[in-house]
């Protein structure tokens, strides 16, 4: 090699570092072995550098991440209110019997 070939080839600036197994688990924040299963499912691609090594460029990590990503649904614009039935006692029970179940306890006690 030239000095000079040596020289652009120390720089490295058109071929980045490949990422671990381990480093892109960290940055999605699931396991290696979830790493390895995207793989063999062919959902995150890789560079196989020996028939156990698996490395990672970081634009298929991105590529990855914008696949899985999604915007933010609104399957309403209104949202409507929550319909459940009244809760048995209290001051809603009054209407119910006809007596105010306050006065009875206090007359009893």
């Amino acid at each position: 090699m030239t000095k000079q070939e040596t020289k652009n080839h120390g720089n490295s600036s058109s071929i980045e570092r490949l990422l671990t197994a381990a480093t892109v688990a960290g940055i999605l924040g699931v396991s290696s072995k979830t790493i390895h299963k995207l793989v063999r499912e062919k959902r995150l691609a890789c560079v196989q550098v020996t028939a156990r090594e698996r490395r990672f460029t970081p634009e298929q990590v991105e590529e990855y991440i914008r696949s899985q990503s999604t915007e933010m649904r609104v399957d309403k614009k209104v949202p409507r209110p929550v319909q459940s039935p009244s809760k048995k006692g209290g001051a809603k029970s009054f209407g119910h019997s006809g007596v105010d179940l306050r006065k009875e306890m206090k007359k009893w006690r």
